[in-house]
């Protein structure tokens, strides 16, 4: 595979002038190499190359000052060794010379005195294609100079390139048996550099645990405020004592410590006194959604071993039939005594299970021990400023580990946690309009949100001090013109909070020109946190490499309960730091440094995805699509949308029986998946395959764009409000041919879509109407009568 200049390590997107002022540094020759130094200068371009990219097929032109000019092609491996490469150079067949397609020049031959030759670098005169990115120019003195576009990399980029062309240089030339991959690109300085001055993160963080943090919180300030709701608020001291007699109850019941608690709630007071009664208990708590499936719940329940599950009177039937179910607004337990319970806690022991997305169809439990929570509340506290002050939110899922990022920090700073009314979360700008009007000071959003919030106009009365997003890979500055900063956290599960950076103050440093060069970072690690970007053999890369993210340090989760085989997998031998932090964990994130020690997103080394700020393995799609009934083989792929979003796509290849009806499959994955693991689109036909009978997801189609089969009779629009309607989903859902009769969720729309629905028409219709009430029935017939109604009204 060819690459380009603007993929090279450390390049930026040329500017407004390609031909501007290049980057010139100076490379001594090894006595060694001088004899031969045109064709040693190609092979540590190449030696290079491949270590910075990991392109096994190179492109060297070659030209000298008066003489024809050529490529070399360069088939190369981390197995090469300079000997290999030097004889492969020697007896390669020359090429015509394509200035565009070379990954870099080699010009023999002394240059014209002001500086590099016309174009790409070759004699004045001459015709020629656009310099290379990377010129190497072969001095008739023997000197060697690396020209670099000034326009494609900066200073520190050029300098980087020099140094490191030059070791390759010495290291080919020192030893013709050195293998490519054994060649050494850092020195001891540059790798503690990077290993120690990067990571120096450690700090002292408070003893005390969570729920030892509450408890002191409410016997210094009893009366503040915890947690407040539409109609109803908690102190401290009565968030505290429920918590009391719920642990009480607990014991009572025969939990104990290092036990594993069901907790299936909403977001709410309920939840929070139930986790705390479970931590007093030094029980985990297994955090449960009750919008997920029945089955995928009970799954959870009975895969971690509950003892018993703390839930509401309306979510008893999907958490019941494993072990014991006690509803919190249906139970005496508020008639134990609300004296303290005192369990010891140790940092090792667990404080949440928190379940995953799985390559196998199954989710696994990610077991999180009370050191990292500790960590991560002090770290949140810290980096964001959040004080008794301050005012923050819950507005994240409440089967995931977010509770500890935007829960639990604030309520240790003794400060309070608001809730909204769920519809509020569902729209920009009716969330926009709460954290203004409850003055919240900070709050944490999946990136979609975030990204639509910040395109708004903010009044001058905001209170907002920061947003922190998690979910996908941020990908657009924020403006800096913003009323509060924006944090760009990166975690897992696995890891809790890794990263952060404040990408508002950083676009405000970098500026208009910088912005433009950079995609936003996920900044440096967080307190007590070591994050390093890796190779294959866990060898550390220079800035612009892509590698892998491992993490080691205090955030670390203990792996995944009663999966030894995939814990082992993930959680790795430390070669960094064996005394302090043994462990190593692999994300599966693939990054690269910016030359400050900034980390950036790449990709993942797998098929894991973001879907609406949810991790999800597309395996585990796959594996539940494939066990339907005439499903033969199944493939799922994450596609963005015509909105930037992400749409989950099917695709199924029938086995022997009859074909699989599109509305009898999403019914089956909704009955099993989370709704933001069901695909949006579906696709029927055979699976292309690659040479070596993989399924070849490249050659996968585009979804169809037409209706698909939902299983009502099409209808066509019979007045203006339907015929508006219809149009508003079809750019929304972005399909064609879409009935009256149709349900909205079953022709792929989700919670994203029906906000942007909802918004969309508030403006054309000029009705204010809410979105519980536009789809109670998802039909444009339906939602045509609800308008109406309100234009009435």
């Amino acid at each position: 595979m060819e690459t380009t200049n603007s993929s090279l390590p450390l390049a930026r997107p040329a500017g407004d002038d390609p031909n501007g002022e290049p980057h010139r540094h100076p490379i001594p020759v090894p006595e060694k190499a001088v004899p031969h130094r045109e064709t040693f200068a190609v092979a540590a371009l190449a030696g290079l190359l491949h270590r910075y990219t990991g392109e096994t097929e190179l492109l060297i032109g070659r030209r000298a000052r008066r003489g024809p000019a050529g490529t070399v092609r360069l088939r190369v491996s981390g197995d090469t060794t300079a000997a290999d490469l030097l004889s492969a150079i020697a007896a390669a067949r020359a090429e015509p010379f394509d200035g565009e397609a070379c990954h870099a020049v080699v010009f023999t031959g002394d240059a014209p005195a002001n500086g590099v030759p016309a174009n790409d670098g070759f004699a004045n005169g001459e015709e020629a294609g656009p310099r290379a990115a990377l010129t190497v120019l072969v001095r008739d003195e023997g000197g060697f100079e690396l020209v670099m576009s000034g326009a494609e990399f900066d200073a520190d980029a050029a300098a980087q390139y020099a140094l490191h062309l030059g070791r390759v240089l010495d290291a080919l030339a020192a030893d013709p048996a050195v293998a490519l991959r054994d060649v050494a690109l850092l020195t001891e300085e540059e790798s503690r550099r990077i290993l120690v001055d990067w990571n120096r993160t450690d700090e002292p963080v408070p003893d005390l645990f969570f729920h030892e943090v509450v408890a002191d919180i409410a016997r210094r300030t009893p009366d503040v405020v915890a947690v407040a709701w539409p109609g109803g608020r908690l102190t401290f001291r009565e968030l505290d004592d429920q918590a009391n007699q719920l642990a009480h109850r607990l014991a009572s019941a025969g939990v104990r410590p290092r036990d594993r608690v069901g907790v299936c709630f909403p977001r709410g007071a309920e939840s929070l006194i139930a986790q705390l009664a479970c931590f007093k208990t030094a029980a985990a708590a297994i955090l449960l959604d009750p919008e997920f499936p029945d089955d995928r719940v009970r799954f959870m329940i009975e895969d971690a071993s509950a003892v018993v599950v703390l839930t509401m009177t309306a979510h008893e039937s999907t958490v019941s039939g494993i072990c014991p179910v006690l509803s919190l607004d249906d139970a005496d337990w508020r008639d134990e005594p609300t004296t303290p319970v005192g369990e010891r806690v140790e940092a090792g022991d667990l404080i949440h299970i928190c379940y995953t997305s799985g390559s196998t169809g199954v989710p696994k439990a990610v077991m999180v021990p009370h050191g990292a929570a500790r960590n991560l509340i002090y770290s949140m506290r810290v980096i964001c400023g959040i004080t008794e002050k301050s005012r923050g939110t819950w507005l994240a899922a409440p089967g995931y580990g977010m509770v500890e990022v935007e829960c639990f920090s604030v309520l240790a700073a003794g400060a309070t946690v608001h809730i909204p009314e769920p519809s509020v979360v569902t729209s920009p700008e009716w969330l926009r309009d709460w954290l203004v009007s409850e003055r919240i000071t900070h709050t944490l959003l999946m990136k979609a949100m975030a990204e639509r919030l910040w395109t708004l106009h903010w009044p001058a009365e905001t209170e907002l001090v920061n947003i922190r997003i998690c979910g996908e890979r941020v990908q657009s500055w924020p403006s800096a013109d913003l009323p509060f900063h924006v944090f760009n956290l990166y975690g897992s599960a696995e890891a809790t909070v890794v990263a952060t950076c404040d990408i508002t103050q950083l676009g405000v440093d970098l500026g208009e020109e910088g912005r433009a060069h950079r995609l936003p970072p996920i900044g440096r690690p967080t307190p007590n946190v070591k994050a390093y970007v890796l190779g294959e053999n866990l060898e550390v890369l220079p800035p612009g490499v892509v590698g892998e993210i491992f993490v080691a340090g205090e955030s670390l989760s203990q792996g995944y309960l009663g999966r030894p085989e995939a814990t082992a997998e993930k959680w790795l031998a430390n070669p960094m730091d064996q005394v302090r932090h043994p462990v190593l964990y692999r994300t599966g994130d693939v990054a690269r440094y910016w030359t400050d020690g900034s980390i950036e997103i790449v990709g993942r080394t797998d098929n894991q995805i973001k879907v609406r700020g949810n991790r999800v393995h597309l395996g585990e799609i796959e594996a539940v699509l494939a066990a339907q009934p005439g499903v033969g083989q199944a493939a799922v792929l994450a596609k963005k949308d015509g909105q930037g979003d992400v749409q989950l796509v099917a695709y199924i290849e029938p086995g022997s029986g009859p074909v699989p009806e599109v509305r009898d499959v999403r019914a089956a994955l909704q009955q099993t998946l989370p709704s933001f693991m069901v695909p949006a689109a579906y696709v029927i036909g055979g699976l292309p395959t690659t040479t070596n009978g993989k399924i070849d997801r490249t050659a996968l189609p585009e979804p169809p764009r037409s209706r698909p089969d939902v299983g009502s009779p099409y209808q066509e629009p019979r007045d203006d409000i339907e015929r508006s309607l219809q149009q508003i989903w079809a750019k929304t859902l972005e399909l064609e041919g879409i009935g009256i009769l149709d349900n909205f969720f079953e022709l792929g729309g989700d919670s994203l879509r029906a906000a942007r629905l909802t918004e969309r028409i508030r403006e054309v219709f000029d009705a204010d109407v809410d979105i519980d009430d536009l789809f109670d029935e998802a039909s444009i017939e339906r939602m045509a009568r609800t308008i109406a109604e309100a234009k009435k009204g």
